[in-house]
């Protein structure tokens, strides 16, 4: 951490409050933390904070907590605001399509599809596009990973708010953590069809979301269990899920997206089909696989 930001650090530590960078900057300056010969020390402060959020996300110990004023990220009675240039470069990632009109070759349901897949001929199909077009080219599918989480027989739930970009989300719990798949991973490195070369990958993945102590908290089952798909809302049929289980040794776990995904909790399929109402339409379909397998035991 360099002079800008360690000071930005211990005058947002003193002050206890959202400041602007002007303000941090002075009294930076005033207390002694900076000591810069810059003609513009404030827009210097500025840039480095805002690099420090867009490069490190939810890593960084900055977050804004609205447009022009920063905050420590250990406070979390403050909530944080996103700036739009990173809902923009969400848009802006090259992601994993494949031709809409070959759905039915490789799931012939709606719901989770665990039977025979053909995984090679669909990587095969697979090519990369950038998101912001792929959003509005209803001729090809998106693949993006599911990560179902259990602990004994609780499942972690969380719901969606309006600082992710998808708004059919908002509001809505979900059973589900992901999202779309890099392209340069996907098509060039991992087969994500084979738990063996692709898991260490995967759980990097999941890690974005969701925070896990490797020394108090393993990952004692990782399983691939189908291809998952829903017709039933414009968007859904542009999204192919690969779903997978993943089972922890214990209900110990941090949000790693805080401020997008929050009331989190472990529930029961029981407590989940209670409320099933307040969920999107995937996880409706996940819980309706997840007591069918249940009840198969």
């Amino acid at each position: 951490m360099g002079d800008f930001l360690r000071s930005a650090y211990k005058v947002l530590k003193i002050e206890g409050c959202p400041l602007t960078a002007q303000q941090i900057t002075e009294k930076a300056r005033e207390t002694g933390l900076l000591q810069t010969s810059g003609q513009t020390p404030a827009q210097t402060m500025k840039a480095k904070l805002s690099v420090d959020i867009l490069k490190n996300g939810t890593r960084s110990v900055f977050k804004r907590s609205e447009k022009g004023r920063f905050a420590l990220r250990e406070w979390e009675a403050v909530s944080e605001h996103v700036a739009d240039r990173f809902q923009k470069a969400l848009f802006d990632e090259d992601i994993v399509v494949f031709p809409a009109e070959l759905r039915k070759a490789f799931i012939p349901l709606i719901g989770l599809y665990d039977g025979q897949l053909d995984s090679q001929t669909l990587l095969a199909e697979c090519y990369p596009m950038r998101r912001r077009l792929a959003e509005d080219n209803p001729s090809v599918i998106q693949l993006v990973s599911v990560f179902v989480v259990r602990h004994g027989t609780k499942y972690l739930t969380y719901k969606r708010t309006k600082r992710l970009p998808e708004s059919r989300l908002h509001g809505f719990y979900s059973i589900a953590f992901g999202g779309h798949l890099n392209s340069d991973d996907v098509l060039h490195m991992f087969n994500i069809f084979d738990p063996e070369q692709s898991q260490a990958w995967l759980i990097r993945e999941l890690d974005e979301e969701l925070r896990l102590d490797r020394r108090t908290n393993r990952i004692t089952s990782f399983t691939y269990l189908g291809l998952l798909y829903d017709d039933s809302q414009p968007v859904s049929r542009q999204h192919l899920g690969l779903v997978y289980e993943v089972v922890l040794a214990s209900d110990q776990y941090g949000i790693g997206e805080r401020g997008f995904l929050i009331d989190s909790r472990f529930e029961t399929l029981d407590e989940i089909r209670k409320r099933i109402d307040d969920f999107e339409n995937w996880s409706a379909l996940l819980v309706q696989y997840e007591a069918r397998k249940c009840a198969n035991y």
